[in-house]
């Protein structure tokens, strides 16, 4: 480990330990305190009396004032400190967890003298590290947060990232980008609402055509990629204003609302538990880790993604392949259309606008590279989680939505550094 990370997590650490103590001597103290405030606000209180009553012309003779009470500076000091004593100790714990894991895994390194190695798990890790840091920290900031009713509700609102992101990190894998994500939720809610309402089709043949017909435009995006050499930015963007335009068009920009209720019991809840929300997560989640690490086409996306020269002359059919993670992810976004739609019991042709950003953030925090070739789903999982809790965590706490936007953008930018950063050191270590 270098002499100046060593200090620093050194610094970090007694910062740490000296912000944990000053929150809990600031505890202590204030406890004592409290007749002191007690005496301060019952003398400000009889001042404010005496105001109201010369203003009013009245006699304040018979208001009864208690002694004038100054505290000291130090007393000052200890009761402005009376709101920030919680967020002084999540702040000691983890500049305190930051050094400490910092110089346990520098000794562990230096021990073992592992060079660093680019795979597709090796960040795993540390972004579960940094997801528990984030509980740890929400607990302690809301009395909420730890409870069963909030997280099942965090699994239900993470349930179209969940699934988006799911596709999102075979395209991004493979070194591509999908922009049209949000687009092909919208017009395939849309459609599944014309379908039930207008045409009155059956629930069942509604939910399977609208996925294929996402999985369609997937393909469509797969096709101008491979066949017309578009870069993938320029055909997912092209394909997300197409198709966010046909939204607006099927309806003449009007929502639908009431849909049947064997369509809404999707998202319903069993026992305060959204079940099929919930299993159709786990179902998507197992078949795109299963597909990515143990079929030979999740091997050829990798291989696409690392060296895409390397992958022809090997023989791997690129367009095959780029085609069937494009396919991939517009199925996806079929069954996001299932769950966003039945949630909201409404179909709105603004619906998921900015769904593709929310996917990405997921899946670069969850360590899979913008470059391509590393990644996996546990990774992705657990990048959902941290973009669901962090929105959750900081609802509870009253935070506006422009500040979480800044937010989840910080968090890309801190994931795709690090990401550069762990290139360079494995390049350096060769």
């Amino acid at each position: 480990m270098k002499k100046s990370l060593k200090i620093a997590l050194i610094v970090c650490l007694i910062l740490g330990i000296g912000l944990i103590g000053l929150s809990l001597y600031c505890n202590v103290a204030n406890a004592q305190l409290a007749d002191l405030r007690g005496r301060m606000a019952a003398y400000n209180q009889a001042q404010q009396k005496i105001k109201a009553a010369e203003l009013l012309g009245q006699d304040a003779s018979g208001i009864e004032v208690p002694e004038e009470v100054v505290p000291t500076s130090h007393e000052k000091f200890l009761i402005s400190m009376v709101g920030a004593q919680r967020a002084l100790l999540v702040l000691g714990i983890d500049l305190a967890l930051i050094g400490l894991i910092g110089m346990a895994y520098g000794t562990l390194r230096s021990k073992r003298k592992a060079k660093t190695k680019v795979a597709g798990g090796n960040s795993v890790y540390g972004i579960l590290i940094a997801f528990l840091i984030l509980c740890f920290n929400l607990a302690l900031a809301t009395n909420v947060f730890l409870t069963p009713s909030n997280f099942l509700n965090v699994f239900q609102q993470i349930s179209t990232n969940f699934v988006v992101a799911v596709g999102m990190t075979f395209v991004i894998i493979s070194g591509g980008i999908d922009l049209s994500v949000g687009s092909n939720i919208a017009l395939s809610g849309l459609l599944m609402a014309i379908m039930m309402k207008n045409w009155n089709v059956p629930v069942f043949f509604t939910i399977l055509l609208c996925i294929l017909f996402s999985g369609l435009i997937g393909a469509c995006n797969g096709a101008l990629i491979t066949f017309l050499h578009l870069p993938p930015f320029i055909a997912t963007l092209g394909t997300m204003y197409i198709v966010r335009g046909a939204a607006y068009t099927v309806t003449a920009g009007q929502p639908l609302y009431t849909m049947p209720s064997a369509f809404t019991a999707i998202s319903s809840r069993v026992m305060n538990i959204p079940l099929w929300n919930m299993l159709i997560m786990a179902t998507v989640m197992i078949l795109g880790w299963y597909l990515l690490k143990y079929t030979s086409i999740g091997r050829f996306t990798y291989a696409i993604g690392g060296n895409e020269s390397c992958a022809r002359l090997s023989g791997i059919s690129l367009n095959k392949t780029k085609i069937f993670v494009y396919t991939v992810s517009g199925l996806c976004c079929g069954v996001a259309a299932l769950l966003l739609t039945s949630r909201l019991d409404s179909a709105v042709p603004t619906n998921a606008d900015g769904q593709e950003m929310d996917a990405i953030a997921a899946v670069v925090i969850g360590g899979t590279s913008m470059s391509g070739g590393e990644g996996s789903m546990i990774g992705t999982l657990i990048g959902i989680l941290i973009i669901g809790v962090i929105a959750n965590g900081l609802n509870l706490l009253g935070v506006a939505q422009g500040p979480q936007r800044m937010v989840k953008g910080a968090l890309i930018v801190v994931a795709v550094i690090i990401d550069v950063m762990r290139r360079k050191a494995a390049e350096s270590a060769k």
